[in-house]
């Protein structure tokens, strides 16, 4: 069974990003599509850190925008920084007259947390780690009782239909165990991706298990302009116990005094970097992998907290810890780098539109520029509302011109084969996270990444008739890898081993469409056997 539908403004996501952009564009009608029930298939719910923003009567939009730049290691976009470091302090008000508690004080002051690579306290946080969980529940409530906005749950989209690099529509699937796949498609002037980033495509990740980067898939399918895609973020605070997920501690945590230790009770940290356990992220996994590559164990210390406190301040972290059976006052607790963020993703200029008319981009899919080659801690929630509302604006504003008669044959998007059995899949699929972990982790090199390609190609080979997610699963993890072998330098959240140093003949921001990718991996030599 197949179904139509014509609608003004389509947005893909259910996450900060895709709730901040719909509400944003009352009282124009708008589609909102989540896969799963509303506010639960996103990264956004299971944010920790808070968002950071310059209230602090020390702290200024400057400050802010400075640690940004500082974080990023020399590719932020200036201007996008300025913008979103200056437009923090709103987002903050906005959010509480929506409803949003964020923790204060008896005097009604902010309760900030520091964090990585901050040079003040100004993260501002909802319930202790609850962040994003309080977030999304109120963003929920509002764009429930809007009457502009109509909701589609349980909806997967797999395919972006564009036209003479001008946007036509999508093509989705209703999902439900009991459901034969259902199509529906839908004609918009606009669609507003924010499907969140892919930390799934790594065997450790902090991500839910549906983030893996199908946003930017379609997006490079249809045409669009990606950037960056070499830049993951591992998080250096994974709980280590087996999970999948790997359940994450927030860097608060470190903020308050915990610290980075081996089986021998060596803090590592020292001498590493002057901010010791608070260093940029990028640099802490980079430490905790090159001890685990030597054979040692690397943990989290915090011995020294105080139980109740630690309830008060960490519930999130508290509650994995409690159900892992570890007794954080006597017992050292185990950590793995784990992916968290990707700062690459669909090109947008800073306005939220992609290269696709019609086609905008926000949240962890897109790439503004703002994180550079390493995000600042909790800029990624700041960002969401930031562009969500900017997006909003320029569509409102803009002249749409209707594509309810434009005919367009959707049928030929529709899959012609049978796909594999989930059972089959979720091999594949393993094994394509183990090899991203393995060969294009936190340490890569030239060997590495050629044998990343040959594995993905023996994998998509072997698997046959793909799943929708394996496919796009396989086309994510050659544009990760691809980009990773043209930036010959160690920058920010990108490492070679081969090229351990900055390098001023890549200090540009490599943007690229499937294409380019394509006619590289048609030179055989980067499908030659590894001895």
């Amino acid at each position: 069974m197949e179904s139509l539908h014509s609608t003004d403004v389509v947005v893909i996501g259910s996450g900060v990003s895709g709730l901040m952009t719909a509400i944003s564009l009352y009282p124009r009608k708008v589609t909102l599509i989540s896969k799963k029930k509303l506010g639960e298939a996103s990264s956004s719910a299971w944010a920790q850190g808070g968002i950071a923003a310059a209230i602090g009567k020390d702290d200024s939009p400057h400050i802010h925008f400075q640690d940004t730049i500082n974080a990023s290691s020399g590719l932020n976009e200036e201007q996008v920084v300025k913008f979103l470091t200056e437009n923090a302090v709103d987002i903050i008000y906005y959010l509480e007259n929506i409803g949003v508690k964020f923790d204060k004080d008896e005097a009604n002051n902010f309760i900030f947390s520091k964090e990585a690579a901050h040079s003040r306290r100004r993260v501002v946080k909802i319930n202790g780690d609850n962040s994003g969980k309080e977030i999304i529940k109120i963003l929920v409530q509002k764009i429930k009782s809007l009457n502009n906005v109509t909701i589609l749950e349980n909806v997967t989209i797999d395919e972006i239909v564009a036209e003479n690099e001008k946007i036509v529509g999508l093509i989705g699937r209703h999902l439900g165990d009991n459901i034969v796949d259902n199509f529906t498609f839908f004609k918009a002037p606009h669609v507003v991706l924010a499907t969140g980033g892919l930390g799934s495509m790594y065997e450790h990740t902090t991500n839910p298990r549906d983030i893996y980067g199908e946003g930017i898939a379609m997006a490079a399918r249809a045409g669009a302009s990606l950037i960056d895609m070499e830049f993951v973020q591992f998080h250096p605070t994974g709980l280590d116990i087996g999970l999948d997920p790997t359940p994450l501690l927030t860097e608060a945590i470190r903020g308050d005094g915990a610290k980075f230790i081996d089986e021998n009770d060596n803090y590592f940290m020292e001498g590493v970097h002057p901010e010791k356990d608070l260093a940029p992220r990028d640099i802490v996994s980079r430490e905790i992998q090159k001890l685990k590559d030597m054979g040692h164990s690397t943990f989290l210390d915090c011995r020294h907290f105080n139980e109740k406190k630690m309830q008060e301040n960490f519930p999130t972290a508290y509650n994995y810890l409690k159900k892992a059976n570890i007794d954080f006052t006597k017992e050292k607790i185990p950590i793995t780098p784990s992916a968290h963020y990707h700062m690459g993703g669909v090109f947008v200029n800073d306005a939220g539109r992609t290269s696709i008319e019609g086609l905008w981009a926000c949240g962890e899919v897109s790439s503004t520029g703002a994180h550079g080659a390493n995000r600042l801690a909790s800029n990624s929630l700041l960002e969401a509302f930031v562009f969500g509302k900017k997006i909003a604006e320029n569509i409102n504003n803009s002249i749409t011109t209707s594509v309810k008669e434009r005919k367009f044959n959707f049928q030929q998007y529709l899959p012609k084969e049978k796909t594999s059995s989930k059972i089959r899949a979720k091999k594949y699929i393993w094994q394509l996270r183990c090899t991203m972990q393995d060969l294009v982790g936190v340490y890569r090199n030239e060997q590495k990444l050629k044998k990343a390609l040959i594995e993905i190609d023996r994998i998509e080979r072997e698997a046959r008739d793909l799943s929708a997610k394996l496919k796009d699963m396989v086309l994510i993890s050659r544009l990760i890898t691809y980009a990773a072998l043209q930036r010959k330098e160690s920058r920010g959240a990108h490492f070679r081993s081969d090229y351990p140093n900055k390098s001023k003949d890549f200090l540009f921001r490599k943007k690229f469409i499937l294409k380019d990718m394509m006619n590289f991996l048609n030179k055989k030599e980067y499908f030659e056997k590894i001895a």
